[in-house]
């Protein structure tokens, strides 16, 4: 497999967002990601995305340069930036997921909790991130 890395963010929604942006948002994230073998997944609560992107360091680092520039989204605040031993998410789901309800989040959740149960790297960090999302309405 060779190397791995992740990215880890939060952002602010750009507010002036309709619907169907998002859902061509959503698509074009999934189908890239799944078509470079990225595992992770996006997660729109509110106002903020949330995203974890893991595997070829040189594909994530490429696909997040343009996330940077991306204006449907301000205020990135970056949490992990790092080669990683494992994927932690591809068991998750098929390929990368995309999570827009509440009920998928608390899926998440659960996922990332038998993670850190398990003491993988990085899961506390992700767990505290996702609490979060779930107590801010």
């Amino acid at each position: 497999m060779g190397m791995l890395k992740t990215i880890c963010y939060k952002s602010d929604v750009n507010k002036t967002l309709q619907l169907l942006e998002f859902e061509a948002l959503f698509n074009q994230t999934q189908l890239k990601n799944d078509s470079h073998n990225i595992t992770g997944f996006l997660v729109k609560r509110n106002d903020v995305f949330f995203q974890v992107l893991e595997g070829n360091p040189i594909i994530i680092d490429t696909v997040y340069e343009d996330i940077k520039k991306d204006r449907r989204h301000s205020n990135i605040t970056e949490f992990l930036n790092t080669s990683i031993p494992q994927l932690s998410f591809k068991t998750f789901d098929i390929g990368y997921s995309v999570i827009k309800d509440v009920d998928t989040l608390y899926s998440l959740q659960q996922f990332v909790a038998n993670l850190n149960q398990q003491k993988h790297e990085n899961s506390p960090l992700f767990l505290e991130i996702i609490e979060g999302l779930l107590s801010d309405h």
